[in-house]
């Protein structure tokens, strides 16, 4: 079957990360750690497995960042190799192993890619996975598994950006009949950024930023809007395309980054005082209640950090990379800075569920509707021509990248 998979060679990680910054069309070189191959169709891993087709399965900017090898190499240890990427999916079932119950062959469903602690068979389990907090599982090199993150970073565990793929039953949800493919299939990215609107504790008035508006800064204003309807949020975003579509969901107003002006126009939009020091960015005293930072660069962590208001909330989602940064309003404040990666079981409303549940109630009930949001489709063969639109999405407007078995494009 055709697959998208990564080989991690560190000379060629380097040189291709080094390189696509400023020669981007070197991911389209035969010798970078990310290829379309043919390899084996996977089998089911144990009895509790299922194996899945994909309808759509998305492109991820880590995804990406893997591609392009901009990602850390801290995390170098916890992957195993190769893989085959992809851990967004709305697909069918294709085969279920003999102790699979509650699922069955054609059932729609997506998947919640952790890898934690029951699904690596480990018993007991460890002390984040007993709180529900799969997603900071302390045995991800342990178990009967390679080491692996999540389904797409683990040499057992295929990934969906492929023809087929697989999962274990306790990862899989069904999708409500209604919920469309298109919603369906940013369940994943909606969940992380609904785990991350619910960690904060959003009190009535508040006025919130939103930095970047791709996928994952959509999805955190959508994630907002149902759970705190009244919410005031100001967008930062320098693509006009996108700054329309987060108007259109609800943003306040969205500011282009930089310079004196932005910290200006957010001083009169929250009735903050503007303090310009000599030789380096304005401060803010008084301005944003929190901030949710999709982007996570070096520029918007800075520039956060001056514009949140005292006592304020810094929450890192984005995975840009970040060099020198000062430190000084975050004492000077006594800001909170929380860093945010998936997904885990929350209370909402008084009631324990996982996010990916909560996304498929909301999605289900009407309340969220992020289908607009799949732009471009691409089917296995054209993954070239999806790169270069992942890689310039002002341009080509793109916001969600789909694979799709279907030959049908945009």
């Amino acid at each position: 079957m055709k697959a998208l998979t990564f080989e991690m060679k560190i000379p060629a990680y380097l040189l291709t990360g080094a390189l696509s910054g400023i020669r981007p069309q070197v991911v389209h070189s035969s010798w970078v750690p990310v290829k379309m191959r043919e390899v084996e169709e996977p089998e089911l891993i144990g009895p509790a497995w299922v194996t899945i087709k994909p309808r759509l399965s998305g492109f991820c900017g880590s995804d990406l960042g893997t591609v392009l090898c901009h990602e850390s190499l801290t995390l170098e240890p916890f992957p195993s190799y190769p893989f085959v990427l992809g851990h967004e999916v709305c697909g069918d079932i294709a085969e279920v192993g003999e102790e699979v119950e509650g699922y069955t062959t054609g059932d729609r469903v997506v998947v919640m890619p952790v890898l934690s602690c029951s699904i690596r068979g480990i018993d007991p389990p460890c002390r984040m996975c007993a709180q529900g907090r799969y997603q900071l599982c302390e045995n991800l090199t342990e178990g009967s598994l390679a080491a692996g993150m999540y389904v797409g970073s683990c040499t057992d565990t295929p990934g969906f950006i492929s023809e087929m793929g697989v999962a274990h039953v306790s990862q899989l949800y069904k999708v409500p009949q209604g919920v469309s493919d298109e919603n369906a299939v940013l369940s994943e990215p909606f969940s992380t950024a609904l785990h991350m609107v619910i960690a904060n504790p959003i009190a009535e008035g508040e006025t919130v930023m939103v930095i970047g508006h791709g996928v994952m800064g959509l999805c955190t204003i959508a994630a907002l809007k149902a759970l705190h309807p009244d919410v005031r949020i100001i967008g930062v975003e320098v693509d006009p395309f996108h700054s329309e579509v987060a108007r259109d969901m609800g943003v306040e107003e969205v500011i282009k980054p930089g310079g004196k002006k932005f910290y200006k126009r957010v001083a009169e939009l929250t009735g903050a005082k503007m303090y310009t020091p000599t030789v380096t960015q304005p401060i803010l005293i008084g301005g944003v209640d929190r901030v949710f930072d999709a982007v996570g660069s070096t520029s918007t962590v800075h520039s956060a950090l001056r514009v949140l208001a005292n006592g304020g909330w810094y929450n890192l989602l984005g995975i840009g990379k970040v060099k020198k940064i000062d430190w000084t309003p975050v004492w000077f404040k006594e800001l909170t800075i929380r860093g945010i990666y998936a997904y885990q079981d929350d209370m909402i409303g008084g009631e324990r569920m996982h996010d990916f549940a909560l996304a498929l109630r909301l999605f289900a009930e009407g309340k969220v509707d992020l289908s607009h949001l799949v732009t471009h489709r691409f089917s296995l063969d054209e993954w070239h021509k999806a790169l270069d639109t992942a890689m310039n999405k002002g341009r080509e407007k793109a916001i969600k990248i789909v694979f799709t078995q279907m030959r049908e494009l945009k």
